[in-house]
């Protein structure tokens, strides 16, 4: 009677679109911090909860459980008691268990908790062959429930009695895998349906409050934590109100943008000769096939999702109990300037006239001319060996204006005209020409009072370069003369200098061009961020600046080089082929330590999570230069990860990354506060005056002047770029190289070892070379995925090294909105990553495998080719190797490797064919420290031979002694 289920994985929760539109506290307890308290608690387990019951439990080998259920609750029986009875005393436990027995067995009950604790310790690779059945469901249940606690697929609700209330944690099932996963675990042969519900319930609860336990002391506000973080109970009545439903009234915001029907606010312009009134109804639309239907041709069951958003909507509209609401253009401009934003935010649409696409923001204006007496004054101003305080007007003139945001000018005079009657309209949308003009009474007033009163002109250095380069001071739009524009161009001219000698490397020419960028902006004091498309070698125009730096004996202390834990590998080989002089230590891993010679490295090489971890270590030290790759991991300047990085101390700073922006322009910020720390201002300034005019009015001005701002300390070069393509290779291959994860290692190790035994022990020639080929298979798979090999468990894709290396390959090709093809050896690996791939990314790959009939062949390709929405296909190697035309994609990844790169090349062949008008980007995934970097090098030095490299060489693997098999498959 096995319990299998198929499938443990499923998407990461999207906890930031979670408490999007969850306010700060319910409405009784306005002085607390409940939001932060409920988002610590998810930021704490996303980053700490997979290390914390690492603790490796014993199994339980030839012991029976038996469950039995007692009302709703679930009863635990051990028999024979002494394997639990060795586990308890190896964790010095202080349980004392009674012996009883059931039938005729001798065992005993024990706590739920304690079960709990200790199927939580578990290796999830660990071997259960001698386990029962009821083992074996417990084991799947248990991986089931950590999983949803690491994925975040959990959210509060509030658990009522009589007087009092507790909030509990309950499963979230808005990911449809999810929620498949759920139902294949609660349907068993084990326990009833209800019985096993209650059971992950608890589980969850249990897994979730022991963390919080260990973790209680990182809270502030312990009285709002005391409702989250423990599983205690709370009186209802609070102050004339009841808490229980004032919290829970709270939570339900969490649900908003999962409904599939939501409200759309279509508003339309009435035909009167002013154009000053305006019609809203209110719609629903379905968003999965896009219908909208008035709010009387729902169902009941829709009607009641749209009422509930329409409740919370009324926060910001009031009397939404009509269907058809009359607006002025005050009333416009209301949902304009403040709503809008947060209704999309919560899933709604709204819906503007077409009047509105260009709605004008005027602002004051500084319009400078350089003095002429003070034209050495002026380039002065941008010296940076200091940063010192300049007072503008000292070497300008100015003059102030009200800016319309295309080039339009008004005069004080003109702008109070227009506006004259804003004391009895108390502002909104004025009819100017033939746009609108969004003016607020406060707003207006205070721009009055601008081109009235003196700007402060009073600066640091940063400040005046930030403001010369983005067209702003403060509340004012900048624009300056010929001469102030020319000492601003000379300023971010690129140095012209020499590559440094002992490059291992040839660069290309827009590398050279990125290289002496990196270097003119750090000898300037400035920070910067390389942002080039994926495959474009940022990594070895940054080595290029350390060696540089070195030459010219500028490193007074190591370079600190920060990256995800996936690229930990590609770092440690480019720089031992592009740099072999550097002096590198790898600082990583349990035996981990920056010893008291750290200063006699060049480089220190870490991940994001090891230095959160170390970050007083990191502290200590003052770096010369710190670079963080990838750097979207400091995306969200809140996070303990994106503060201990800003924390560090160092000289220069660069940022690496290939998507500096994926959803809010908070994101740009932060990696702009890391490189130059306060040029954008700080994060409420920055949104001010940059990210709320561009994310909620689409204002173009301002989408310009922070291009212009950025664009000397950030440099993004793409594919696509002609004079990219025209300096790139046709095809570029590209090894990407990659660790097993932890569970991968062990199971690793313990295949070899078994299987050695099977190779050692084999007498005839040809068991042993089937014990061998064996060896090589199960290898292979336990690279690709853990559950490649084993076939339950984990099949996510941080089981495996392998996997987290492509999909963060993949993040960058589907930000660049490219196609691409996956090739695998193995039908079942494909199948694997059709479904790591659909949970990371919400879309179902192509798979292309030897099983498909000629007409659904046919119509994969079909799809693939003309469908722009298509963009990933796997392929099986040997199906889809030969006679395809697959020149779309432009990039291809070789998930696991052929030995013979004959087959390989033929692969590659589908997009790198003639039809191709793009450079082909092709990723090798190889696995550091295993048979298959081995095995790599043997076919690159070799390569002529390769294809009878393993096989059929001098020397088979097949007639190696057992010393050298064990040399080439066992871990480095």
């Amino acid at each position: 009677m096995e319990h299998k289920v198929e499938n443990l994985t499923f998407k990461k929760n999207d906890v930031e679109k979670l408490l999007l539109n969850l306010d700060l506290n319910p409405y009784s307890q306005k002085n607390k911090d409940f939001r932060y308290c409920l988002s610590l608690i998810y930021e704490l387990i996303e980053e700490e909860f997979e290390e914390t019951f690492d603790t490796k439990n014993p199994l339980l080998r030839n012991t029976d459980i038996e469950f039995t259920t007692s009302g709703s609750d679930v009863e635990i029986f051990i028999s024979p008691p002494y394997a639990f009875d060795f586990y308890l005393k190896s964790r010095g436990s202080l349980y004392k268990l009674k012996n009883s027995y059931k039938g005729d067995k001798l065992g005993y009950s024990i706590p739920l908790d304690l079960f709990f604790d200790y199927f939580t310790g578990l290796d999830e690779n660990i071997d259960l062959k001698e386990t029962t059945e009821n083992y074996r469901f417990f084991f799947t249940l248990t991986q089931f429930v950590k999983k949803t606690v690491e994925k975040l697929n959990f959210i509060p609700t509030v658990q009522c009695r009589k007087e009092t209330f507790s909030v509990i944690w309950e499963p979230y099932f808005k990911n449809k895998d999810y929620l498949s996963a759920y139902q294949e675990i609660v349907q068993n042969d084990f326990l009833d349906l209800e019985t096993s519900k209650k059971l992950v319930d608890r589980y969850l609860n249990h897994l979730i409050f022991t963390f919080l336990n260990v973790k209680s002391n990182r809270f502030k506000d312990l009285k709002s934590a005391a409702f989250f973080a423990k599983n205690t109970s709370h009186k209802r009545a609070f102050k004339g109100s009841d808490l229980a439903i004032d919290i829970q009234t709270w939570l339900d915001e969490m649900s908003l943008g999962a409904y599939e029907i939501v409200p759309v606010f279509d508003i339309t312009k009435c035909d009167n000769d002013t154009g000053d009134k305006f019609l809203m109804k209110i719609l629903a639309k379905n968003k999965t096939s896009g219908e909208v239907k008035e709010l009387d041709a729902l169902s009941d069951f829709e009607k009641t999702i749209v009422e509930k958003q329409l409740s919370w909507a009324t926060k910001y509209i009031e009397d939404l109990e009509d269907v058809t609401l009359e607006l002025d253009l005050a009333g416009v401009y209301k949902i304009v300037t403040q709503i809008s934003y947060y209704l999309s935010q919560a899933g709604m649409e709204v819906k503007l006239p077409s009047d509105f696409d260009n709605v004008i923001i005027p602002r004051a204006s500084i319009n400078a001319r350089v003095k002429q007496k003070r034209l050495g004054e002026a380039q002065e101003a941008l010296d940076f060996t200091n940063n010192s305080i300049i007072s503008l007007d000292e070497i300008m003139d100015f003059s102030i204006e009200i800016a319309l945001g295309d080039g339009e000018r008004l005069t004080p005079q003109e702008f109070q005209e227009i506006t004259k009657d804003i004391d009895k309209t108390g502002g909104g949308l004025i009819k100017y020409k033939d746009r609108y003009i969004l003016v607020d009474k406060d707003e207006t007033e205070k721009l009055l009072k601008q081109l009235e009163s003196k700007p402060n002109l009073k600066m640091n250095k940063i400040k005046l370069l930030h403001s010369a380069l983005s067209g702003k001071i403060d509340e004012y739009d900048f624009d300056y003369d010929e001469a102030f524009a020319k000492i601003i161009s000379d300023f971010t001219k690129v140095e012209d200098i020499e590559l440094p000698e002992n490059l291992h490397g040839e660069l290309r020419a827009y590398q050279k061009i990125g290289y002496k960028w990196l270097y003119t902006n750090v000898q300037k004091g400035f920070g910067c961020c390389i942002a080039d498309d994926m495959g474009l070698g940022k990594t070895i125009q940054v080595i290029s600046l350390i060696l540089k730096l070195k030459a010219e004996k500028k490193l007074k202390a190591p370079v600190l080089i920060v990256c995800p834990t996936t690229l930990m590998g590609n770092w440690e080989r480019e720089l031992e082929n592009f740099s072999p002089s550097l002096s590198v230590l790898k600082y990583h891993g349990l035996q981990r330590e920056l010893c008291k010679d750290v200063l006699s490295h060049d480089v220190i090489l870490t991940t994001y999570a090891v230095l959160r971890i170390d970050k007083e270590e990191f502290k200590k030290h003052n770096w010369t230069l710190m670079v963080i790759d990838e750097a979207q991991n400091i995306k969200n300047p809140g996070t303990s990860q994106t503060q201990a990085i800003k924390a560090v101390k160092a000289d220069m700073r660069i940022a690496m990354t290939g998507t500096p922006v994926e959803n809010r322009l908070s994101e740009l910020w932060s990696i702009f506060d890391f490189i130059n720390k306060g040029y954008l201002g700080s994060i409420s300034d920055f949104g001010k005056n940059y990210a709320v005019p561009i994310e909620r009015f689409k204002d173009s001005a301002r989408i310009d002047k922070l291009k212009l701002a950025i664009a000397p300390f950030m440099l993004r070069r793409l594919k696509t770029d002609k004079t990219i393509i025209s300096d790139l290779p046709d095809k570029l291959v590209m090894d990407e190289f990659c660790y097993l994860s932890k569970p991968q290692a062990a199971l690793y190790e313990r295949v070899l070892n078994q299987s050695m035994g099977d190779i050692s022990s084999a007498k005839a020639s040809i068991n042993r070379r089937g014990a061998i080929f064996k060896l090589i298979t199960a290898l292979k798979q336990v690279c690709n995925h853990p559950y490649h090999y084993l076939k339950h468990g984990d099949m996510s894709q941080h089981a495996s090294g392998k996997t987290q290396k492509l999909i963060s390959i993949l993040q960058n090709i589907l930000a660049n909105d490219e196609k691409v093809l996956i090739f695998t050896q193995y039908k079942q690996m494909g199948e694997i990553l059709e479904k790591i791939i659909y949970n990371e990314f919400s879309q179902n790959p192509l798979f292309f495998h030897g099983s498909l009939n000629i007409k659904a062949r046919e119509e994969l390709i079909s799809r693939f080719v003309n469908d722009v929405r298509e963009k990933i296909m796997v392929l099986s190697l040997k199906a889809g190797g030969l006679g395809l035309n697959l020149t779309t994609a432009s990039n291809v990844i070789h998930y696991d490797l052929w030995w013979n790169p004959a087959v390989e090349d033929q692969a590659t062949d589908r997009t790198y064919r003639i039809g191709q008008d793009k450079n082909v980007m092709v990723h090798r995934l190889i696995t550091l420290a295993t048979f298959e970097e081995k095995i790599d090098k043997i076919i690159k030095s070799k390569r002529e031979l390769a294809d009878t490299a393993v096989f059929a060489g001098e020397k088979n693997i097949a007639d190696m002694t057992d010393e050298e098999i064990y040399e080439i498959f066992s871990l480095a």
